[in-house]
């Protein structure tokens, strides 16, 4: 008897109801009955995918993931759990399983611009831009008002700096979508000031009073403003641990506030203009080279140093091999191109007298690379030179990568660091060192 109720199916109302729940957003009702329904129900392909979907709404991606799996062993030719579990594998940067996923979904549902959506945040990951706006395109087509698709194009062309386009499809995303929170959040990210930034996260929270990142920035931004109060009691609270105030934290407890940009090509600019233009730049990290391709305007000699073949090891939560550019070396007058892991190629390197360097660009993540990168390239480093950390502070272990890195190879050396430039948006550091 109990073998057979462990393959039933939910009545239809049981199905019904649980779905007026998801709809009224009462997802901490459904988790208080889930673990019986599920044990009551187990072949409920919907009662999966609720479970599924409401575990990814709350962050929880591996339980997503499960209960993605099943909806597709229950229903193999259901669209629907290919694309729902490819959206929650980009989550956890497991890229290639997830493309396939969303290629199953197409496959099935050629007009399914939600799986074209996905797919562009692969290609957009994976530094494939007008790939992943062809991919954007694709589902616009489908679905014209796809306000979520303009959000992410917007993304993209930001990312490229191409900011007129980039407010153009960020309009269209509210002209679409008024209280579209995250257009708002983005959109801050393009201010050339603190109080530009502050009205649109004044206008993030107004459409949504408990979007965190917003709450805890506009503390930030009131803090430089001479307004330390919200911030303060921010460290008091619950929240003082979260990567943000940490970050923050640490901003606030420098000799200096330094410069603050929400745009990563406004801090390069920033830089760029306070550099020694007549040396050459090095980064650490090429990726697909748009930082490359974007300093060697001025600088017209660059050295760059990546394998091209993605991380060398898990970086957290995020996998080897993730930011491949898929051995593509870029073509770039002026560049010169060092092909290998750090520690196989910078001994070498280095053996030779280099040219002292203008700006040194960091973007290897990882703290393992980037102590390499600091400790062969200190030959090359002076008090004129300009170090940009790409991903400094806000991630959630921040204070174990780039961070620690500087840390310690100033501790090593006997050298202090100046921060002269930050910005919370995208993550950068960027400092002149003392003492070398």
């Amino acid at each position: 008897m109990l073998e057979k109720t462990n393959h039933k199916i939910a009545p239809k109302e049981v199905v019904n109801a649980l779905l007026t729940l998801y709809r009224q957003g009462r997802f901490d009702d459904i988790l208080s009955r889930s673990s019986q329904l599920i044990k009551e129900y187990p072949q409920t392909f919907i009662l999966h995918n609720i479970m599924g979907e409401i575990s990814f709404e709350k962050g929880h991606i591996e339980v997503a993931i499960e209960h993605f799996h099943k909806v597709i062993e229950l229903h193999p030719h259901d669209p629907h759990g290919y694309n729902n579990l490819g959206a929650a594998l980009i989550n956890i940067s497991n890229y290639q399983e997830a493309k396939s996923n969303l290629e199953k979904a197409i496959k099935l549902k050629p007009d399914y611009a939600e799986a074209y959506n996905n797919m562009g945040i692969i290609l957009k990951d994976q530094g494939k831009y007008e790939k992943a706006i062809e991919a954007y395109n694709k589902a616009l087509s489908i679905e014209p008002d796809y306000a979520e698709a303009y959000n992410n194009m917007g993304i993209i062309l930001k990312d490229q700096g191409k900011y007129e386009k980039a407010i153009e499809a960020y309009n269209k995303a509210l002209s679409i979508k008024p209280d579209y929170a995250e257009v708002y959040w983005n959109l801050h990210g393009i201010s050339k000031s603190i109080s530009e930034a502050k009205k649109w996260i004044k206008q993030c929270l107004k459409v949504d009073p408990d979007h965190l990142k917003a709450k805890l920035t506009i503390s930030a931004l009131q803090f430089y403003e001479g307004n330390k109060s919200e911030f303060n009691k921010l460290l008091k609270s619950t929240l003082k641990e979260h990567p943000y105030i940490r970050s923050f934290a640490w901003a606030f407890s420098l000799p200096e506030l330094p410069l603050l940009h929400f745009d990563r090509w406004a801090l390069f600019d920033q830089m760029i203009k306070m550099s020694d233009k007549d040396r050459p730049f090095y980064e650490f990290g090429v990726w697909r080279g748009e930082a490359f391709k974007y300093l060697i305007k001025t600088f017209k000699k660059g050295y760059g140093f990546d394998t091209f073949e993605g991380l060398p090891e898990d970086w957290h939560n995020v996998k080897a091999g993730t930011y491949s550019s898929d051995g593509n070396i870029p073509k770039v007058d002026g560049g010169e191109f060092i092909v290998g892991k750090f520690e196989d190629t910078l001994p070498s390197f280095f053996a030779e007298t280099r040219p002292m360097a203008s700006i040194i660009n960091f973007d290897a993540d990882l703290y393992s690379s980037t102590i390499c990168a600091l400790n062969f390239a200190k030959p090359v480093i002076d008090k004129h030179t300009i170090l940009i950390f790409d991903e400094f502070i806000i991630n959630q272990d921040w204070e174990k990568d780039e961070y620690k890195a500087l840390e310690e190879f100033c501790a090593k050396n006997h050298f202090t660091y100046e921060v002269i430039a930050i910005s919370f948006f995208t993550k950068q550091v960027a400092v002149r060192l003392f003492g070398i």
